[in-house]
């Protein structure tokens, strides 16, 4: 979408100054001052690294017809701007003001989907869905916060009816404040699990931030809770919405209104039975099926048809880094290292263990971070759950190694298959050392350990030793080709 000045004044209660050319011009916002042109106007935000107000000169060199800054800053400056500037007294909450205002002019239905883990896959699998029937927006990439949310807000325009919005946190109130820039009519709680309990203050404040959505429906909406887990009635109890709460479990039968009563993983497809009807997608690992639930649920009651949300489904594809199966030269990576929690580790575990392989299975995992007082503990879990899951090694890397080590040994685990280590060459010297053709790996971690070296490296081995491989069974062939001549 493109605003003028004066809409932008407008939306934020800012003020134009140094006006140089026309107000009403539609521009398109851009934070990146390497990305302005003359239809553009940057918008200065103050980041984690970089505070944009630097690259004002150098957004107006690049040709930006405006720029949007903090009057603070204005102040500050002498000598003249080569363009408009329009001064607000926050720049961030300036962009939300005004994605807040562009929401409201359209007729779209937004739907907010939060939770401690599932939120991206449910996203893509919901907008897979959902954009078989309507015109759909959806959250770009991670733009799940303070600035991604508005951003991706920011997009909506006259020719969408539905916009999925992914909503993140890394504390209490922060998705009560994304809820009224987006203000979703539909919500969907993922669920509420130990990640980010360290920044969150406990679980139990986990459980409070991400209620903040059950909150932020009207009455005339609708919240989507999984009633597998304990937390749901807390969510529930917080709505003034109607509640749909969808489940596996067969023992929360008379709590779950929509239900899997099967769940199938045939290669790399994922069977869902709900009722009388078969829902086919491509995903590894049974904790694909709560995505499926909540993409049935929410096309459901947007009026489609089961025969369309399967054509939907059909379009997904799994989001990289997440349970993602690469088949390379030699063996086969489960690639789930875009970010990990114990909820997230324990499905990936289950996904390892379920693939069929003549060789090993093997677990390299990273820590989970930002688990507070639960770190020793959830990393202890993985390690019982590794040793109860027929797993051939575990290496594990980081500051709670020893604790995935410790639980895993404590289960019965063959302390000789199980390492731990603090820095990663020691690991992938190690490692080296047991792998074989056809095993099967799951590397995962948070996103700060940077897992994906893991699997660069397995990449590398893996074409490597394909490449020696066929050059030995060539020089073979050419022997034995001059012996017979």
């Amino acid at each position: 979408m493109e605003f003028s000045l004066n809409q932008i004044a407008k939306a934020t209660g800012g003020k134009i100054v140094s006006a140089d050319g026309p107000n009403d011009q539609p521009l398109r916002i851009v934070t990146d001052s390497r990305e302005a042109t003359p239809d553009s106007v940057f918008w200065a935000l103050h980041g984690t690294t970089h505070d944009g107000h630097e690259f004002v000169d150098a957004a107006f060199a690049n040709g930006a017809a405006a720029c949007v800054v903090n009057s603070a800053w204005t102040s500050q400056q002498h000598g003249e701007n080569s363009g408009s500037l329009i001064e607000v007294s926050d720049t961030l909450q300036a962009l939300a003001d005004l994605a807040a205002w562009n929401r409201q002019r359209w007729p779209v239905r937004v739907i907010g989907i939060t939770g401690s883990f599932g939120k991206t896959t449910t996203r893509e699998m919901l907008h897979a869905v959902l954009s078989q029937k309507f015109k759909t927006l959806r959250s770009p990439k991670n733009f799940n916060n303070q600035f991604g949310v508005p951003l991706t807000l920011l997009q909506l325009g006259s020719h969408h009816e539905v916009a999925v919005v992914e909503l993140g946190a890394s504390a209490c109130g922060e998705i009560r404040r994304l809820a009224e820039i987006a203000q979703p009519d539909t919500g969907i709680i993922t669920g509420t699990g130990f990640a980010h309990a360290a920044q969150f203050g406990g679980h139990k404040a986990v459980i409070r931030a991400k209620g903040e959505l059950a909150e932020a429906i009207p009455g005339r909406g609708l919240l989507l809770l999984c009633g597998d887990e304990d937390s749901t009635e807390t969510h529930a109890d917080r709505a003034v919405c109607r509640v749909i709460r969808v489940g596996t479990a067969a023992s929360k039968e008379s709590v779950n209104d929509l239900i899997a009563t099967k769940v199938v993983q045939t290669g790399e497809q994922l069977h869902v039975t709900i009722a009388e009807s078969v829902f086919k997608v491509t995903a590894s690992g049974r904790h694909f099926a709560r995505s499926v639930l909540f993409a049935v649920a929410v096309s459901r009651d947007l009026g489609m048809t089961d025969k369309e949300i399967q054509l939907g489904l059909n379009s997904f594809v799994p989001v990289a880094g997440r349970c993602e199966i690469r088949q390379l030269p030699t063996c086969t990576v489960i690639d789930d290292c875009y970010n990990s929690s114990p909820e997230a580790m324990q499905a990936a575990i289950a996904v390892l263990a379920g693939r069929e392989t003549s060789e090993q299975r093997i677990l390299i995992t990273g820590d989970m971070l930002l688990l507070g007082e639960h770190a020793a503990d959830c990393h202890r879990d993985v390690g019982i759950t590794a040793a109860a899951s027929g797993i051939d090694h575990i290496f594990a890397l980081g500051r709670s190694a020893e604790d995935v080590v410790a639980g895993a040994v404590e289960a019965g685990f063959d302390p000789e298959r199980a390492t731990a280590h603090v820095k990663l060459d020691e690991l992938l010297d190690q490692l080296k050392t047991v792998l074989s053709d056809d095993d099967v790996i799951l590397v995962k971690g948070s996103r700060a350990t940077h897992m994906e070296r893991v699997v660069e490296w397995l990449e590398t081995q893996s074409t490597s030793s394909k490449t020696a491989s066929t050059n030995h069974d060539q020089r073979d062939k050419r022997e034995t080709s001059t012996e017979s001549i």
